[in-house]
């Protein structure tokens, strides 16, 4: 069985057994996503405008209702490998765009301001460490791939209680995760460690959003475009 079409079932029976709550998504309560969500949507904290957010492994739309409390101006929509999922969601936000589909598998032609996604890295289930970080790897690319502006995501710290380590868990060592990110994405990235879960919240943007941001000439050096490859001398 692969990644996708066993966390569609993992996922699932969590969905039978809890139905609209937290637990479906296996967190633990809601005061415990909530605090995710908090520090995912640091993200887009500084937009004065409306912007869109596009949810990978939207889940129940828990996001999509914090974020219309805390971040109105959000334009909310999601994908998830899970139909149940998807079908929750498009009935809770009739007026957003959701999708069953596997970001990674197939790019989509959509782009959006901001994708966040929470949890999906931490549970792995039957899948060796060598697969779960190219499926890492994989998703991270694609997220960048459909934002704009930038994604955030978060991670299981491998700087944890070891009273606390499971074996179907995925812990990530920041070093690693953040060598992929600087040598593949972005060098405009942020770890956020700074709550109580064991946990890290990896924000990274797209450096001509940044760019965008700091128009004082001063910074103009720090924004050289990359030399173009000249292939094979």
């Amino acid at each position: 069985m692969g990644i996708a079409e066993e966390q569609r079932a993992f996922y699932g029976a969590l969905l039978e057994r809890y139905g609209d709550d937290p637990r479906a998504l296996s967190h633990r309560d809601q005061a415990t996503q909530y605090e995710r969500f908090h520090r995912l949507s640091r993200l887009f904290a500084h937009e004065p405008e409306a912007f869109t957010v596009h949810e990978v492994g939207c889940g129940m739309g828990h996001f999509g209702e914090y974020l219309q409390h805390h971040h109105p101006r959000a334009a909310y929509s999601g994908s998830d490998v899970q139909p149940g999922f998807v079908d929750a969601c498009q009935a809770k936000f009739p007026a957003g765009h959701f999708h069953t589909r596997d970001i990674v598998a197939a790019l989509p032609a959509e782009r959006y301001d901001y994708l966040t996604l929470s949890g999906t890295f931490n549970v792995r289930l039957s899948a060796s460490p060598e697969a779960w970080e190219g499926f890492v790897h994989g998703m991270l690319g694609a997220m960048y791939a459909l934002c704009t502006r930038g994604f955030a995501v978060n991670f299981l710290t491998s700087y944890h209680d070891p009273a606390f380590t499971q074996e179907n868990l995925h812990y990530q060592p920041p070093g690693a995760l953040l060598d992929f990110v600087v040598g593949h994405l972005s060098r405009f990235w942020e770890l956020d460690a700074g709550g109580p879960l064991y946990e890290y919240t990896l924000r990274v943007h797209r450096p001509e959003a940044v760019q965008a941001r700091y128009t004082d000439p001063a910074f103009a050096r720090y924004f050289r475009a990359k030399p173009q490859a000249t292939g094979s001398p």
